[in-house]
């Protein structure tokens, strides 16, 4: 079965030729292939104990089904929601397969990060996985996404946050997909002098889309969005962003790094709208690539849509190639040029994971990366 044969699919929720032009990002053929909707059930969860960590609390979303253990009740409320409507009408796209979404409440302070392993288990499959989380308690968390050598599957994922008044959540997504395609379609709901902090790490997947739909409705609302992306072969990953600042003094500011090698292609497409209403907001973009090979490329559109002048706002995007004097200078130290480059390769990578606050988190993806060969 293929997706846009879907009973009673909307196809208008699906990317329009005219849409996908503009990005010079077509991602239409994946709904049209021909995946298995039926899941896999009784999955051994023995096999993905690795992926465990003692400095953590831990959970698992297994083809959607949610595993977690019986000590965090005490801090966790499980139940499930509607789906809800967005600006990214591919948002909807898991309503019309499953009836409501899974919602976590973290409901105070845990005394150390969670870690949501999210497993998908199946050649040729359609994954849906959706996942609410409402946050009223300062808090750490970790998700990873893994396919234990599954491909030619498509995974439509949806990850709303809700942070309430005075709540800071620190959140890092890593996927090490491979041979496959995944869409992260992203909401928030920011309350007053609320933050989130988010940091995504992409490797590997064919196809990594992320979609962000997030209005900054209250006050002092702060929404930093960090990322690295390491594509190569013919991978293919994009950002987009639909932001709209409505309350006063409210934050947005959105930077991903690229790093592309020989046929991959990349999409920065960032839109930051600041209403009128949204005084001395401040509304940020940044897009740096570093190519490495000929035949890398990326379209990067940051645009900014502003209508008040009491405001800070800035976008911009950079593409070049690796530093030459920085090449230099570590091959005059006996060092060979291919690792010389894996130096500085690692190094900007670096710079974005250090934007996760908590060391053990940073470890864990280290060992991660280590695993997964990244």
């Amino acid at each position: 079965m293929k997706v846009v044969e879907i009973e009673n699919l909307n196809l208008d929720i699906l990317p329009t030729k005219k849409v996908e032009e503009f990005r010079s990002f077509n991602i239409y053929p994946i709904f049209e292939k021909d995946l298995d909707f039926n899941l896999e059930k009784d999955i051994d969860l023995n096999q993905y104990s690795y992926l465990k960590d003692e400095h953590f609390y831990n959970i698992f979303l297994v083809n959607n089904e949610l595993v977690f253990e019986n000590e965090l009740n005490k801090f966790l409320e499980v139940s499930y929601e509607k789906f809800e409507d967005s600006v990214n009408k591919l948002y909807t796209l898991n309503s019309y397969i499953n009836k409501e979404a899974l919602n976590l409440t973290i409901n105070e302070k845990l005394d150390k990060p969670l870690n949501i392993i999210s497993i998908f288990q199946g050649n040729d499959k359609f994954f849906t996985n959706s996942l609410n989380i409402n946050i009223k308690a300062d808090v750490d968390i970790l998700e990873t996404f893994h396919n234990d050598l599954s491909k030619d599957f498509l995974i439509s994922a949806n990850r709303k946050y809700t942070v309430l008044e005075d709540v800071k959540a620190n959140i890092a997504k890593v996927q090490t997909l491979q041979n496959g395609n995944i869409i992260t379609n992203y909401k928030t709901d920011l309350k007053s002098n609320a933050i989130l902090n988010l940091v995504n790490l992409e490797y590997k997947a064919d196809l990594a889309l992320n979609i962000f739909d997030s209005k900054l409705e209250n006050e002092n609302a702060v929404l930093n969005i960090d990322g690295i992306v390491k594509n190569k072969a013919k991978q293919r990953s994009g950002n987009i962003a639909f932001i709209e600042h409505i309350a006063k003094s409210t934050t947005s500011d959105i930077k991903i790094k690229h790093l592309l090698d020989e046929n991959a292609h990349c999409l920065f497409d960032i839109s930051s709208t600041v209403q009128n209403s949204a005084l001395y907001s401040k509304a940020f973009q940044n897009s740096q690539t570093i190519i490495l090979s000929d035949d890398a490329k990326i379209n990067a559109n940051p645009r900014l849509q502003i209508y008040i002048d009491e405001l800070e706002a800035a976008h911009g995007a950079s593409c070049g190639t690796l530093n030459e004097d920085e090449l230099y200078y570590l091959c005059s130290r006996g060092i060979s040029k291919a690792k010389a480059r894996e130096m500085i390769i690692d190094s900007i990578e670096l710079q974005v994971i250090r934007e996760i606050e908590l060391k053990a988190i940073r470890r864990y993806i280290k060992n991660l990366k280590r695993i997964n060969h990244v």
